[in-house]
């Protein structure tokens, strides 16, 4: 886990700026004011002025107490400014803003914020455009020159540095010396790089002339040591060289004003070595310095060095800061002041782009921030480091060769982070607006672990558009204006995912995102920079999505150039169920350029020529569309309801002869016989009531006069129903026909007599369509024919009933079709003749009889599919 700032040394050196916080004016002066020791003000701001008496812009700020290492100043940006920070001091006597407006200054704004470690006293100075500085201290003074050129400190006289009563100082240890001079002396300068030779445990870089220049230093992570060597270039193609005995191999890298090599440890660590200058040639050779070549020590003397790098990084147990600097230097011995602990680079420069806070409090690691400054001492131009750290932690501060190395012991602070409910949450103090009662942030990103990182998982590439759910880990990231690498290189160290970021992912971003999933973040960020990712194994490529485009187009390119050389094949794919028809027309879509597909109608049969991953595609599209037809059976129950009426009433008349023995006038005995033919009496099982009455009898022998009074009323209903069932194919016509065919004579062509037949059917067509939910289409037409008698016509009339429709049903309900009515009426009237037209009385003489039918057709249907 490492975090870096800073440009690159070339060839394969990493440079990691995991938390470039350009917002750190926001988060780190709070941070900083916690680390004090908590006490009350202990010190008042008497002025702020811009001092008339130096020749460059400076900013004079006069306090009742020296100020000493209790201060940081560091850039801001939106607006470009510098803010000075001074814990424990009260600026309440002074009014805000100070008019300035002399070289990049516009105005001066003072400002107090309420901690939990007390008064933070805050002054900013807003400029018009961004300029270097150095700040000098000088008793009770504190001054801030704007120089005149990036990198070149003013000459602005100051106190030494003060040792605070009862801080630590760490001893400084010189590993290795830079060599790093200019010499004179006869011969020409060296322009070439002749060769690379390992001999024994000696590697000899031979050049053409005389080095004027040349410097080396070690890197970490992994262990290496490079060597430049200025003003030259290599005479040759090769870029890898064997080494000595406890190098791995030397490689080499080209700059415009030098030619770097870098020397590959074969372990875990450097071996001991010495570099030096043997005549045209530099030498590296294994053993202690003491016995290796003479080395002229380099002096502070001469041009500022450069700080050229700030590598952060935790490994074993230990944090450790790597400042690379470029140029001769002296160390300026570290000071503990609380949990903060000050150190810094004498006689050197810091660019701007480097002056940013490296904010550590989210990783297992004793160290919170880090906070590099630049200042004044002695008439030089300084660079400080003030590392707050979590708590009291042992700190050593080394020397090896161009590099200066921190290193924290992180003992406890070396745990994994936080459950959630004892992670910090970022609080935001904004600089224009003060904030009483609190609490400092602690940290720009916190990460908590409300899903373990296995879970995330981006499925698309840009999927801002698509809602989807997120479940990774919950995270913090406040930033301005950062590089896109460094926040992806970020979010990589906290998820513990493999991402490999290309060549075309450049620009910056500013977020403020406050416990989101982590993978929200992530997509967030690639939407709004037009980035996708692409998945391998557990790796990560992330790209622009153009070139993800471009990649997938140059795939499928090959691929289609791929199909064009691959050899044809042929197969028979055969057809069982449906019509060759129905699946050749989508098997040839899937047909290449080069593809040939016939059918063979005789044997239901496929010819298809093409290459393999085709005929693979036809005969998939086959099995699925060459399947036994569905089924289904009709179940009909056609009912035809008949209702009629029939009412007869009348008179009946006879004369009979009875028996002798009865008296003639004799009334209590006889018997009743029939009349006329129009008397239907009870006895024959007519429905219907029939009765007589004989009212009196005249008596002449046996012959007896019968008066019958006779009354019939019938009514009735009757139910024709049949249940026929069918089977037929989905989409197929079912029809069931029940009747007779009725034969008359006609005359044919010759004149000759011949026999014809109609039909009276009563007939049911259905045809029924499975839907894919298993419901049923029916197209239904009902007809009932049945005979009926025409007068004056040789050919018999049919009377046809019929109903027609479609009705959609599920399977196993039944629909039903009805309404048809058929309505008659029939009148006859029987009675003696010449009695019956008598008026009033031919009602004694005659029956009539009054006959309605009525009829329905109803039709119940349930189609029921075969499974």
């Amino acid at each position: 886990m490492r975090m870096m700032i800073g440009k690159p040394f070339g060839g394969r050196f990493l440079v990691m700026v995991a938390l470039m916080l350009v917002c750190a004016f926001i988060t780190t002066a709070p941070a900083f004011a916690q680390s004090g020791t908590g006490e009350a003000v202990s010190n008042e701001l008497l002025s702020v002025s811009i001092d008339e008496n130096s020749t460059l812009p400076t900013v004079l700020l006069k306090t009742q107490r020296p100020v000493g290492y209790k201060y940081t100043v560091y850039d801001s940006s939106d607006p470009v400014r510098v803010v000075i920070d001074l814990p424990g001091m009260d600026v309440k006597k002074m009014n805000s803003p100070v008019a300035a407006g002399k070289g990049p200054l516009d105005k001066i704004q003072i400002s107090s914020y309420e901690l939990k470690s007390g008064k933070l006293g805050r002054v900013e100075l807003l400029l018009s455009a961004e300029a270097d500085y150095v700040v000098s201290l000088s008793g009770n003074d504190f001054r801030l020159t704007f120089t005149d050129a990036p990198g070149e400190g003013a000459q602005v006289g100051t106190a030494p540095m003060a040792t605070p009563e009862g801080a630590e100082v760490a001893q400084v240890k010189e590993v290795a010396q830079v060599k790093e001079m200019p010499e004179g002396g006869p011969g020409r300068v060296a322009r070439r790089v002749e060769s690379v030779q390992a001999l024994g445990d000696r590697t000899v870089l031979n050049t053409d002339g005389r080095i004027d220049k040349f410097r080396y230093f070690r890197l970490g992570a992994p262990p290496r040591l490079v060597v430049d060597i200025y003003d030259v270039q290599p005479a040759f193609p090769e870029r890898s060289f064997a080494a000595s005995s406890g190098f791995g191999g030397v490689r080499l890298g080209i700059y415009e004003d030098k030619t770097r090599f870098v020397f590959d440890a074969e372990g875990p660590k450097l071996p001991q070595f010495t570099v030096g200058k043997e005549g045209r040639a530099v030498v590296v050779a294994l053993g202690d310095q003491k016995q290796g070549a003479q080395f002229v020590p380099s002096t502070p003397a001469g041009p500022p060095a450069t700080v050229e790098a700030v590598d952060f990084q935790t490994e074993n147990g230990r944090s450790v800061l790597n400042i690379v600097i470029d140029g001769d230097f002296k160390v300026i011995d570290p000071v503990s002041d609380g949990d903060v602990v000050r150190f810094g680079v004498g006689n050197a420069a810091i660019s701007r782009a480097l002056r940013r806070t490296i904010d550590a409090s989210a990783f297992p690691s004793a160290v919170r921030l880090v906070t590099p400054y630049v200042a004044g001492g002695g008439g030089s131009p300084e660079v400080r480091f003030a590392v707050e750290l979590k708590g009291p932690v042992p700190f050593t501060l080394e020397r090896e060769g161009n590099s200066l190395i921190f290193a924290v012991k992180d003992g406890a602070f070396a745990e994994p982070a936080p459950e959630p409910e004892a992670r910090q949450r970022v609080t935001v103090v904004p600089a224009e607006k003060p904030v009483v009662e609190r609490p400092a942030p602690a940290s720009a990103v916190v990460a908590s672990t409300y899903a373990p990182a296995s879970a995330y998982g981006p499925q698309v590439i840009g999927s801002a558009d698509q809602q989807r759910p997120y479940g990774g880990e919950r995270i913090t990231l406040v930033f301005d204006n950062a590089d896109i690498r460094m926040i992806l290189q970020l979010i990589a160290e906290v998820s513990d995912l493999n991402i490999i970021a290309g060549d075309g992912i450049q620009g910056t971003v500013t977020l403020r995102l406050i416990d989101v999933p982590l993978d929200q973040a992530l997509d967030l960020i690639m939407d709004i920079k037009g980035l996708g990712m692409l998945w391998e194994g557990n790796v990560v490529r992330i790209l622009p999505k153009e070139t993800i485009r471009s990649m997938r187009q140059a795939e499928l390119t090959a691929v289609k150039e791929e199909r064009e050389l691959e050899p044809l094949e042929t197969e028979i794919v055969s057809v069982s169920y449906t019509g060759l028809g129905n699946v050749a027309g989508p098997a040839r879509e899937l047909l290449t350029e080069r593809g040939k597909l016939t059918e063979d109608s005789r044997n239901k049969q496929l010819i298809v020529t093409d290459i393999r991953s085709a005929l693979d595609d036809v005969k998939n599209l086959v099995s699925i569309l060459d399947t036994p037809e569905r089924q289904v059976i009709i179940e009909a129950r056609i009912v035809e309801a008949d209702s009629n009426f029939s009412r007869r009433m009348g008179v009946n008349w006879g004369l009979s002869y009875g028996d002798d023995a009865c008296s003639p006038w004799d009334l209590s005995s006889g018997d009743a016989s029939g009349g006329g033919s129009f008397s239907i009496a009870p006895a024959l099982g007519s429905p219907g009531l029939g009765t007589s009455f004989t009212f009196g009898r005249l008596g002449i022998d046996s012959t007896v006069l019968d008066l019958r009074i006779s009354a019939l009323e019938e009514s009735g209903n009757g139910k024709i129903v049949s249940t026929p069932r069918v089977s037929t194919l989905n989409g197929e016509q079912a029809t069931i026909s029940q009747g007779t065919k009725i034969p008359y004579t006609s005359s044919g062509a010759d004149g000759l007599p011949k026999t014809e037949f109609v039909d009276a059917n009563l007939q049911l067509d259905v045809t029924p369509v499975i839907n894919p939910d298993d419901s049923v289409i029916l197209d239904i037409l009902a007809t009932n024919s049945s005979p009926s008698v025409t007068e004056g016509a040789s050919q018999p009339s049919i009377d046809t009933k019929e109903a027609k429709t479609k009705v959609l049903v599920r399977d196993g309900e039944t629909t039903v079709i009805g309404g048809i009515f058929v309505e008659s009426e029939d009148r006859v009237e029987a009675g003696i003749p010449l009695l019956r037209h008598l008026p009033i009385l031919g009602h004694l003489f005659k029956s009539s009889t009054k006959t309605d039918n009525r009829s329905e057709l109803l039709i119940f249907i349930t189609p029921r599919i075969v499974q």
